[in-house]
């Protein structure tokens, strides 16, 4: 158990630490980020502090949905929760907050190894099998109560991210969140965590 608390402390590191590097990068993220960013943008709230908000109500979610069947070890969530938004705080405010990548080649290499190792992460927490990650948990199950996967209810998720994120950026002038890294993202991330998985995480590695 502590070696599987560990490794999704690490996973959550390298997810939440490699999504401020893609953010600082400024040349698009994933439609969840995205959402996030603008949103919180718009706000005025730091960018952690909503993911903590947003992750937050699919976990409460999976809450209401379950009842008494909401097995006890998910409340790890709430680490993935609250440790995810404050890295990404740390992150992007302190580690990064006087970083500019003024190179557009130097801004496409940080997005795609920024992309790469949050894949790795992601793949780590969820090869744990210590808990489900609140967004894509959440998903699932209420994919199931409709009759439905998991995938189609996410392809529809994103793209009404995707219109929010439009949205704000054309009502109210807040940066770009959806650009060309957005669909490296959506052509490499789950490649990626396929390729870990088979390099990293199979009963053969």
């Amino acid at each position: 158990m502590l070696k599987k608390i560990v490794r999704t402390i690490l996973g959550i590191l390298l997810v939440y630490g490699s999504v401020a590097f893609a953010l600082k990068a400024g040349i698009g993220v994933l439609p969840v980020d995205a959402a996030i960013t603008s949103i919180a943008v718009l706000i005025g709230m730091k960018v952690g502090t909503f993911s903590m908000l947003f992750h937050g109500s699919f976990f409460l979610g999976q809450i209401a949905m379950e009842k008494k069947n909401f097995r006890k070890t998910e409340f790890l969530q709430l680490l993935y929760i609250t440790l995810g938004g404050s890295v990404l705080n740390f992150f992007l405010y302190t580690v990064l907050g006087n970083v500019v990548f003024t190179s557009y080649p130097l801004r496409l290499i940080v997005c795609v190894l920024a992309f790469m190792v949050s894949a790795f992460g992601c793949t780590m927490v969820l090869e744990t099998r210590l808990m489900r990650t609140p967004m894509e948990g959440c998903i699932q199950m209420i994919a199931e109560r409709i009759g439905t996967t998991m995938g189609k209810l996410r392809q529809k998720i994103d793209i009404v991210l995707v219109i929010i994120s439009v949205g704000i950026t054309l009502i109210f002038g807040v940066e770009w969140t959806l650009r060309e890294g957005t669909i490296i993202a959506a052509l490499l991330f789950g490649p990626m965590m396929d390729l870990w998985k088979k390099l990293f995480f199979s009963p053969k590695a």
